[in-house]
């Protein structure tokens, strides 16, 4: 069977027949860690003679399911059943199939997606007259996991004689999600928290159907380890007690999902969660312990530059990325005067390139937050470089930037009716489809405007209960404004009277606020770089004809995206724009969960180094940056051992002095460590769940069995419970 481990190196080899018992994998990013799952299927398969119907191999995406699947047939043939090579919610989705009529479900029961969730909560809206939109929807989807977190609603979700009257609650989400559970019984629809929910909830309830399972199942395997929910531990734990045939992959320093859930302990520390007395059924596992060290992706450099950085970490399991071949561009780091610098930089060299007879397709602009995007997309469309938001939308295609552009138009000519009809009625101001019908028929028979005609109706008896005069105040209000203000200060105001900023953080979606607030800060560039007033009428127009100038060959484009997006992509040259303290790390994370984010944002930076190839570059520009802050660079290129950098642009000591000031406010606050919905153990009180969260006065409320009680931030004798 040597044809199998053909191709591997020492260590790829070793994960390969390690087949019997715990084993852990350190596997570093472009170390082969696919390679290595999939030989090893193939070596159990051929070398040991194990059904593929007794493999259970767990993968974080389809795209990665199908992507093994491939290669795994390519060495065993197309006559192999993969069907166990799944996403965890594909393998619980085939348990619940089999097994979900001992919970009085049927066989065919409907697996929700977004669409269905949303027309569920329409109905339940709908009962309760409440107005929805998507910012509403998705924070309900939030409030939903929260409390499906719990679990404690398996026990009537799965009871067909539940009264669901009997269920009562101060809250007004409450009531939003009894009704939506109660609906999804209705239907027989499991939503992607069910799916797990309801299968750890069989394997506890009937044990029978958990050791069938468990004697199915005689090796399983587990990608991209690092990014495992607790939830998701315990029931890939159960599932392995039996056969004791576990096999996990993962690097801790590629975890950038803990905002999410994801537990990076349970790798850090495997064995020790192993065997942690938390566990009904005591294991006394010991691991063995594999790393992948040898990188086939990127360049020397590269990997000198990111070892540089995360070795700055505290919480992870010590290596050193070693690149297969020697030799490589060094690193270049631009420190820039002003954004529009930084990215004529960036073009400078994708153009030099390109007439050098490379592709646009070569390079990819990676950034933290999506706001970043803003000054890459100018930039690109002024130089008439192509280019692509991948795995996103554009920045002027955002919804909150059609919207306040929408508002800004409508000021400028009340005649826009497409403007009008965009924005009448966000937020919410009962002006519907019946009332917008009344005002076009009445607009069409007077030869006027939608406003038009909705200042003159505002009055009577069809709009007297809706917010219409309230809208074409404002609108009018703004308009006189406009003879005055700045666009900067228009949109300031505008923002505020309109109500939209509330809108927006009502809807606890504050990305959204950051990219008005990037919009804001671009006209304030612009204002100032015009050299004269620049009217309300000029911006417009120099905003349509920048969207205008799109290139229409796309075959051939530079890609643009997050550092969450790009993460298990690989590009030739790479550049790793906005690295300015406040925005990466993310002064919002800071704040949120202090030393634990920082780490976090340590480990993100460290994927985006990771996904170049041949070429990276590092780049950060002065100007105005979050919290009315200067811009001053991130503390992550002062982690980088300078002598591995090619620095471009002069520094000055103040600018080291501010940057360190910086570090100091944006570091004084106490972490979040907990998420509503959370189980943890109180040294004193034992074990209660997160309920609600204070921030403003960093208080937990935490449901104990003895009652609810008031738990500060900073406490240290809180930690997780499974």
């Amino acid at each position: 069977m040597t044809d199998i481990l053909e191709g591997l190196n020492s260590e790829q080899a070793e994960a390969v027949t390690a087949t019997e018992g715990y084993v852990r994998v350190i596997a570093g990013a472009g170390t082969g860690k696919t390679r290595a799952l999939t030989h090893r299927y193939a070596w159990l398969v051929r070398e040991l003679g194990i059904a593929p119907s007794n493999i259970l191999c767990i993968t974080f995406t389809n795209k990665a399911a199908n992507e093994m699947k491939r290669r795994i047939r390519s060495m065993l043939g197309e006559e192999f059943d993969t069907s166990f090579v799944a996403t965890l919610h594909a393998f619980c989705t085939r348990v619940l199939r089999e097994e979900i009529s001992k919970l009085f479900y049927p066989e065919n029961f409907i697996v929700l997606d977004n669409i269905d969730q949303k027309k569920i909560l329409e109905e339940v809206y709908d009962e309760l007259g409440i107005k929805t939109d998507t910012a509403s929807f998705r924070f309900m989807i939030d409030q939903i996991r929260y409390y499906k977190n719990l679990l404690t609603y398996m026990e009537y979700l799965s009871d067909p004689n539940f009264d669901y009257s009997s269920l009562t609650s101060d809250k007004p989400s409450d009531e939003i999600i009894f009704r939506y559970i109660k609906k999804q019984r209705k239907y027989f629809g499991l939503d992607f928290f069910d799916l797990i929910n309801f299968t750890i909830y069989l394997f506890r309830e009937y044990p029978e159907v958990l050791e069938k399972w468990q004697n199915r199942l005689c090796y399983i395997m587990v990608d991209e380890f690092q990014d495992i929910t607790a939830k998701e531990f315990k029931l890939i734990r159960r599932l392995s007690e039996h056969n004791r045939n576990l096999f996990v992959v993962g690097d801790p320093d590629q975890n950038i999902y803990e905002w999410r859930g994801a537990r990076m302990d349970l790798i850090v520390d495997f064995e020790a969660w192993l065997n942690h007395s938390c566990f009904e059924n005591c294991i006394a596992a010991k691991t063995r312990d594999i790393v992948l060290s040898e990188n086939y992706r990127s360049a020397e450099p590269i990997l000198k530059v990111a070892n540089s950085l995360i070795e700055k970490n505290n919480n992870r399991v010590k290596k050193e990325l070693r690149a297969s071949r020697a030799g490589g561009e060094t690193v270049q780091y631009l420190h820039a005067k002003s954004d529009v610098d930084e990215i004529r930089f960036i073009c400078g060299k994708i153009k030099e390139h390109k007439e050098a007879g490379g592709r646009y397709s070569d390079f990819a602009v990676l950034y933290r937050s999506n706001y970043v995007s803003r000054f890459v997309e100018q930039g690109f469309l002024n130089a008439n470089i192509p280019y692509a938001v991948y795995g996103g939308i554009g920045f002027y295609e955002r919804a909150e930037i059609k919207d306040v552009l929408s508002y800004l138009r409508l000021v400028d000519n009340t005649a826009d009716d497409l403007s009008f009809r965009r924005i009448v009625n966000i937020p919410r101001r009962k002006i519907g489809k019946i009332r917008l019908g009344k005002l076009a028929a009445y607009a069409e028979q007077n030869g006027l405007s939608l406003y038009s005609a909705l200042r003159e109706l505002c009055g009577t008896e069809d709009f007297r209960d809706c917010k219409g005069a309230e809208f074409v105040a404002a609108i009018e209000g703004l308009r006189e404004a406009a003879k005055e203000l700045s666009v900067s200060e228009l949109l300031q105001r505008l923002i505020a009277e309109t109500g939209y900023e509330a809108y927006i953080r009502e809807s606890g979606d504050i990305e959204r606020l950051d990219n008005v607030t990037e919009l804001l800060r671009s006209i304030v560039t612009q204002e100032s770089e015009f050299g004269e007033h620049l009217s309300l009428t000029q911006f417009l127009q120099n905003i349509t004809l920048l969207r205008d100038s799109d290139v229409e060959d796309r075959s051939d484009c530079v890609k643009i995206m997050t550092i969450h997006t790009a993460k298990g992509l690989e590009f030739e040259q790479v550049f790793l724009v906005g690295l300015t303290e406040g925005i990466f790390p993310s002064a919002r994370s800071l704040e949120e969960r202090r030393n634990e984010a920082l780490e976090e944002e340590r480990r993100a930076c460290f994927v985006a180094m990771t996904r170049a190839k041949k070429r990276l570059y590092l780049t950060e520009s002065e100007g105005f940056g979050v919290k009315g802050f200067s811009k001053v660079p991130s503390r992550f290129l002062s982690d980088i051992d300078r002598g591995l950098l090619e620095k471009i642009g002069e520094l000055h000591d103040e600018m080291k002095l501010s940057q360190q000031r910086q570090i100091r406010v944006f570091d004084k606050t106490d972490a979040v460590v907990y998420q509503q919905g959370d189980r943890v153990r109180h040294k004193v009180f034992g074990e209660g769940v997160v309920e609600q969260i204070d921030e403003k006065n960093r208080i937990y409320y935490i449901r104990f069995v003895n009652g609810t009680k008031p738990i500060s931030f900073g406490y240290g004798g809180l930690s997780y419970l499974f």
